[in-house]
């Protein structure tokens, strides 16, 4: 028999070259494709941004050697600046929570899918004393129109569609969009006490599907499908919020199905921008409720509107978490100001 064939050692410059490649490889890649965000890549963009850290780093450190660390240190120091420029997670966990108080006028908005409509996933928005309430996936209309009082209190209005709602504590006033009965969303004035009026326009926009079946071409297909499709809907809001005159408050938010960061997020900026990403403590993921990994859920307004709070609280009935958002109105004074900054553990 002849000799046996030595096995590669870790020590090995070409078992470093093979794993530390990879590893810049995987790098580059997921950076490109993050950073220009093609249509055709829409199989990876869906998948949370950190998935690709941990194998990165293993590869990185199995390269790793006494004799030659520069090329495994410069790909783990790429892999973590990765994680600080593309992933948001890490922005908001580590972000201290300041505790100001609101200025003027209290605002405590909640969005929630009810996971197919789940009457018990709705009710549990009622523990947090919101003022607005946007359901995604809502339940069916009659049941949305019995629930707001007892959810909001005697004065609360509710306006829905086949498929999202929206509750007030005041005057509820329906805006006609472009081909309502299709319209992913709905768009309303709502009027409160106070006498302080503002657009809110709450959406559930074209799902899409995580795949693990990525060497599929068929898979990569539908999933550049489902982003164009999105994109069409991200312009049909946009043209909607274009019909609002500057010095109307927009509030406007619900289950965008799109992870937090996407380009296609910047079609609705500069008129409104997303609260959490502005004030957001904690892991702010949505989807899944008892594995949160991706932030499809969020809430954004615009200008005349401070970010106080924003965070994500785990649900009983539903497969997605709520946002609790705390608001205050810029240059209010009002008396009677409800400030509320604590969630979600103060509940009113």
């Amino acid at each position: 028999m002849g000799p046996k064939p030595k096995a590669i050692s870790r020590d090995s410059f070409w078992f470093q070259i093979a794993t530390v490649g990879l590893s810049l490889a995987l790098c580059f890649a997921v950076i490109f494709i993050f950073w220009v965000q093609p249509d055709e890549f829409a199989a990876i963009l869906v998948l949370p941004r950190w998935l690709w850290i941990g194998p990165g780093l293993v590869l990185a450190l199995l390269g790793w050697t006494h004799k030659r660390k520069l090329i495994s240190t410069t790909a783990i120091i790429l892999w973590l600046l990765y994680g600080v420029f593309f992933v948001q997670e890490l922005r908001t966990v580590v972000r201290w929570r300041s505790g100001v108080a609101a200025e003027g006028a209290g605002l405590r908005l909640i969005t929630l899918n009810c996971n197919g409509g789940n009457e018990s996933a709705a009710a549990e928005v009622k523990a947090f004393h919101p003022d607005l309430v946007f359901f995604e996936e809502s339940p069916l209309r009659p049941v949305v129109r019995k629930m707001a009082t007892n959810l909001l209190g005697a004065d609360a209005k509710s306006f829905c569609s086949s498929d999202v709602s929206l509750l007030a504590r005041g005057k509820v006033t329906p805006v006609a969009v472009e081909n309502q009965e299709s319209a992913p969303f709905i768009h309303a004035k709502v009027k409160f006490s106070s006498g302080f009026v503002t657009d809110v326009i709450v959406l559930r926009l074209q799902p899409y599907n995580i795949r693990a079946d990525l060497w599929s071409p068929e898979c990569w297909r539908n999933q550049a499908a489902i982003r164009r499709r999105q994109r069409e809907q991200f312009e049909w809001i946009r043209r909607e919020l274009d019909k609002i005159p500057p010095n109307e408050p927009i509030l406007l938010g619900g289950d965008f199905n799109l992870p937090a960061g996407d380009k296609l997020f910047g079609i609705l900026k500069p008129r409104v921008r997303e609260t959490f990403r502005e004030a957001g403590h904690g892991w702010g993921d949505t989807l899944d409720d008892n594995i949160p990994v991706l932030r499809i859920d969020q809430i954004w307004c615009d200008e005349h509107f401070r970010v106080v709070s924003s965070e994500a609280h785990q649900t009983v009935n539903s497969d997605h978490r709520m946002v609790i958002c705390n608001l205050s109105i810029v240059g209010s004074g009002e008396a009677e100001s409800r400030e509320k900054t604590d969630v979600p553990l103060s509940k009113k």
